[in-house]
């Protein structure tokens, strides 16, 4: 993840306070959500830990610890995005002629974490439908 560069002081628009309560509400949804996901994250993390001495002492079941690991990834990934988009919203509230530019980069963080969102899916989707072909190969292919 790139660094923002320091706001520049524009002098540009500057929100009214019934915006910046919008903000504000805004930006503590989103820092709740994503402590929630990072905490989240973390149990699976230990999760992972702990099927892993499982999966290896009986060397069988390895795609749970594929789904598992990715999984805390993503709710990991996702908490810390929506984390710092959340402290850029709550900026929006406390700085004066910076608006404009904590307003884009918080929107660029949340395009990041939907970025994120739309290729897991994506991922799922291919995953999902190939194990779906699977499924009915089984069921109803070829018997002897």
């Amino acid at each position: 993840m790139s660094t923002a560069p320091e706001p520049q002081s524009t002098g540009g628009y500057e929100f009214n306070d019934e915006q910046n309560r919008t903000f504000s509400a805004l930006a503590e949804s989103m820092g709740t959500v994503s402590t929630l996901l990072k905490l989240f994250g973390l149990v699976l993390c230990v999760a992972l830990i702990l099927i892993v001495y499982k999966v290896v002492s009986i060397s069988a079941g390895y795609p749970s610890l594929i789904i598992i690991g990715v999984s805390a990834l993503g709710s990991l990934a996702v908490g810390f995005w929506t984390s710092s988009s959340a402290a850029s919203f709550r900026r929006i509230t406390e700085s004066k002629n910076r608006d404009v530019w904590h307003l884009m980069n918080a929107l660029d963080k949340l395009h990041n974490m939907y970025a994120l969102c739309r290729t897991l899916v994506q991922i799922g989707l291919v995953v999902a439908a190939l194990a779906a072909a699977l499924a009915a190969w089984e069921a109803f292919g070829t018997k002897n």
